[in-house]
């Protein structure tokens, strides 16, 4: 008998090709979109890391220490006033920064990883305060100054241009002071010195003299080190209204002479450089974690030292805040995979189903022969494996070729499935007992326990996790962790939430089972109209679809799986559409935000007359910040004072997210001689609508009367809680005039941001244009907003492909009954339109219940999504945003529906032509 199966095998491989590769390119797609989506997601969520990263500037990103220590400093500064005096100048001693460098190193490599992968090679500069030097004469610098500096790394950042590096000076130390013996040699930058007209060798006298020796230049003037340098490596230029212009420029000195120059006013700036472009993502929550760990205490560096740094980053509060964003980012992934995973299982199970069905008379020969149950679904099993396994391989091959990358666990693991997938499909297809030839659409419907209680379980288990989610409440991102609704979760826990991962496929999959099981009924009932009408093709295809549905349940699951994943992402794709939109309004506060020079009520004019300009309302915070309270000499809020043109504020964002519209009212009122000066106060311990209180500020104290009360302005931050008064007011509030730096505009409807913007530039030289369709486009470009458009494309077009597959193969699996019938009806006379139409039958009942239960699945599953996770960190803050449903956007996934059916009927028709009329009638194959 194991011959027989060994040469029945060898024979379905080498003749039955079709359904074997059929089998074998499900396999190719599972295991190649499984294993390259893997690493796409990974790599999305590396970039988006590096990219926040990128936004930061050195000073944030780095860990940074100030001090006013030096390091492997003697003697400190009070305490050289007792030292005897040195009666001759003596060079100073080399310091021992080289050993300290080597003692940040160790304090790096001591750190575990991915901490001590991120952190680069340590530096320090020490620095004194800008002093007043001497300019040569053909600068036209009124107030030349110098902040002297001393960096050990100075040779890897610049080159000499000309002349020599600097060299320590001789130095004698009396009680209180440290006395040069001749002026202190520095290097200077190309730019420094052409600022202040220094030449090569030339003495400059200041605070100290200066001895220019050499001429340096940047090794690269946009590198990360010049920004924790101060004023380096271009000369800071200022204008100050009494004195001039102001330039000050950074000189380095030989680092012996850093110990005798300290000051009390010297600083020294340390700091590791980061990269976090090779951090894994599934790292990020424990490199937040290590570096909160690493900044909370001093780092002792070298024994002894005075100088233990306390380093500093933003980088952790950044890393938190990607965390909080991927909680989203890993929700919708889940929407958008859960629908294809189904869909794709469906598929491999009708690949499986089909090589079962074409060895049907072959395995009804081996049971006849005494062969056991187990022994045929090995053979099958073995026959999907032997062509799974393989092709699989292929598929990550593939995959590789179009998205290289590192090959992880997940990802052979994923391919292995896809591998052995086809080989458990075919085995749990085979059943003995249904390995005889009968006519399945001759008797009524059977009643299936097995099926029931998978259905009740699904739904059960799709209940269950719905209430766990919407039970804890939403997922929100913290500083310091994960919130929800119950506990907070901290950031060195894996990302990934595996009842979220799961829900969403838990409920598209008991949403599914439910609509297969509710369409026979309903196809009973067509079949029943129809039964009165004349023409044969709707009623015998309506029967056929209710007493032979082709291929059964599972292609069923695959069509409603794959409507719903069209849907889920266009319901996706619209809800973060809609939220950046949103947030870019709102934090803008209107349609250009325009910032810069002084905007007066002349400047307002004319941004008025500009084409597509429909409104213009200036608002500022004034300088001075006041307090609010209930009578004089009581305890208050501290507050800042808003000054705006109230009325045009409330007409610009009149359509903006948290735009207040009774703002409008401060203007209208005005103020009355006597009266309380109507404000709209930030929500705060003392604001109601309708109190008297006071506001105090340097100066002035003015009776107020709250107005409205308001959470906050769009597009006007502020720090504290806030009073806003109309700008009209200001001048008697405060006894001085308003200055307005910024203006919020409103465009007309067909409006072009972009020209509106250049218009603008000509009327106020210098201004800076903010637009909000710029700005969301900004949040649209990041990796994360991106990677997520890109996936609902793919999944949408993966779902297309497994829904045309699973139509072609339910299609397929019904042909020898199709045949048989088509043949009688052929010889009847049917046209062979009317048999296209019994083909496209077995369709039209099961497309109808995809396109309503998956429209209805591809809106229920991201509405449970947005109940549970807060996307708010996604679309760039601002709180969860609505769910939107874009009905073009879902017509355009059912119109695809229909030309994917359409495509699997006409595919399906082809195929089943290839046998003769006369073979259909005698039951065999031609």
């Amino acid at each position: 008998m194991r011959s027989l199966a060994v040469l029945l095998l060898r024979r379905h491989l080498r003749l039955a090709r079709g359904a074997t590769l059929v089998v074998a390119l499900v396999s190719v797609l599972a295991a190649g979109v499984a294993t390259t989506a893997a690493r796409a997601i990974a790599g999305m969520q590396s970039s988006q890391v590096a990219h926040v990263a990128g936004q930061m500037t050195p000073q944030s990103r780095d860990l940074t220490a100030g001090s006013s220590l030096v390091p492997a400093q003697v003697v400190p500064v009070e305490d050289r006033s007792f030292l005897p005096p040195d009666v001759e100048p003596a060079l100073p001693a080399e310091p021992g920064w080289e050993e300290y460098l080597d003692g940040m190193r160790r304090a790096r490599d001591d750190q575990p990883a991915p901490l001590r992968d991120v952190l680069g090679e340590p530096d320090f500069v020490v620095w004194n305060e800008a002093a007043g030097v001497a300019a040569g004469p053909a600068s036209e610098i009124e107030v030349p100054r110098a902040v002297l500096s001393f960096a050990p790394g100075l040779g890897d950042s610049v080159r000499l241009v000309e002349g020599t590096w600097p060299g320590p000076t001789p130095v004698a130390v009396r009680p209180g002071e440290t006395v040069l013996d001749g002026p202190l040699q520095v290097v200077v930058t190309t730019a420094g010195a052409d600022v202040l007209d220094w030449e090569l060798g030339g003495v400059y006298a200041g605070s100290y003299d200066v001895e220019v020796v050499g001429i340096v230049e940047p090794v690269d003037a946009g590198a990360d080190v010049w920004a924790h340098r101060p004023y380096a490596p271009e000369p800071v230029l200022a204008v100050d209204f009494d004195r001039g212009d102001v330039a000050t420029v950074a000189v380095y000195g030989a680092p012996a002479m850093a110990e005798p120059m300290t000051t009390r006013r010297t600083r020294t700036t340390l700091w590791f450089d980061t990269d976090v472009g090779t951090v894994e993502p599934g790292a990020v929550a424990t490199l937040a974690a290590q570096l909160r760990g690493f900044t909370s205490r001093p780092v002792q560096v070298v024994a002894g030292d005075g100088l233990t740094p306390l380093l500093r980053s933003d980088l952790e509060g950044v890393l938190s805040q990607v965390l909080a964003a991927r909680a989203g980012t890993d929700a919708i992934l889940a929407v958008l995979v859960s629908g294809p995973l189904g869909a794709l299982a469906a598929v491999m199970v009708l690949a499986a189903r089909l090589v079962v069905e074409r060895r049907r008379s072959a395995l009804g020969l081996l049971v006849a022969r005494g062969a056991t149950g187990i022994g045929v679904r090995s053979l099958m099993a073995a026959e999907g494996l032997v062509v799974s396994v393989p092709a699989a391989a292929a598929g990550l091959a593939l995959g590789l070729v179009l998205l290289p990358g590192p090959v992880t666990t997940t990802q052979v693991l994923l391919a292995a499935a896809a591998g052995l997938a086809p080989g458990v499909a075919a085995a749990l297809s085979t059943v003995p007992g249904s390995l005889r030839t009968e006519r399945v659409d001759a008797g009524a419907p059977r009643r299936s326990r097995a099926r029931l209680v998978v259905d009740l379980l699904a739904v059960g288990l799709a209940a269950l996790t719905t209430a766990l989610l919407l039970s804890r409440g939403a997922i929100t991102g913290s500083p310091t962790g994960t919130t929800t609704g119950a506990a907070a979760v901290p950031l060195d826990e894996p990302a990934v939430d595996p009842l979220l991962a799961v829900a969403p496929l838990l409920v598209s999959l008991a949403g599914a089972l439910v609509v297969v099981r509710l369409t026979p009924p309903f196809a009973r009932a067509a079949e029943r109209m129809l039964a009165r009408r004349r023409d044969l093709v709707p009623f015998l295809g309506a029967a056929r679809a209710t007493r032979a549905p082709a291929g059964g349940v599972v292609p069923a699951l695959a069509l409603v799986l794959g409507v719903a994943v069209a849907a889920s992402s266009s319901v996706v794709l619209a809800t973060l559409d809609h939220g950046i939109e949103t947030h870019a309004h709102r934090t803008l506060g209107a349609d250009l935000r325009l910032t810069g020079p002084v905007m007066n009520d002349a400047t307002v004019g004319e941004l008025r007359q500009v084409d597509g300009v429909r409104e213009v309302a200036t608002v500022e915070r004034l300088a001075r910040a006041g307090e609010l309270t209930r009578r004089l000499g009581m305890p208050g809020d501290d507050v800042a004072v808003l000054a705006a043109d109230t009325a045009a504020l409330a007409r610009v964002q009149a359509d903006v997210p948290g735009g207040q519209p009774g703002i409008a009212r401060l203007g209208a009122a005005g103020q009355v001689a006597g009266e309380p000066l109507p404000v709209a106060v930030h929500a705060m311990g003392q604001a109601a609508a309708g109190a008297e209180l006071v506001l105090e500020v340097p100066g002035a104290d003015t009776p107020v009367r709250v107005v409205s009360v308001i959470g906050t302005v769009p597009g006007v931050a502020s720090d504290l809680p806030f009073v806003l008064v109309d700008a009209a007011a200001v001048p008697d509030l405060l006894e001085q005039p308003v200055e307005p730096r910024t203006a919020l505009v409103s465009l007309e409807p067909d409006a072009d941001p972009a020209e509106v913007a250049a218009d603008v530039a000509n009327v106020v030289p210098g201004v800076q244009t903010q637009d909000r369709a710029a700005t969301a486009r900004a949040v649209l470009s990041t990796p994360s907003a991106a990677g997520l458009e890109r996936a609902a494309v793919l999944a949408t077009a993966l779902a297309a492909v497994l829904c045309v597959v699973a139509v072609v193969l339910m299609l397929v699996l019904a042909t020898p009954e199709r045949s048989r019938l088509l043949g009688v009806l052929r010889s009847m006379g049917l046209r062979r339109s009317e048999a296209r139409g019994i083909v496209a039958w077995e369709v039209v009942p099961w497309a109808v219940a995809a396109l309503v239960g998956g429209v209805a699945l591809g809106v229920a599953v991201p509405a449970l999504v947005l109940a549970t996770v807060d996307l708010g960190p996604l679309v760039g803050g601002g709180g969860t945003p609505p769910l939107v449903v874009d009905p073009l956007l879902v017509a355009l996934g059912v119109g695809g529906l229909v030309l994917v059916l359409a495509v699997g009927v006409a595919v399906a028709t082809v195929l089943g032509r290839r046998g003769s009329t006369a073979s259909a009638l005698r039951g065999t194959p031609e």
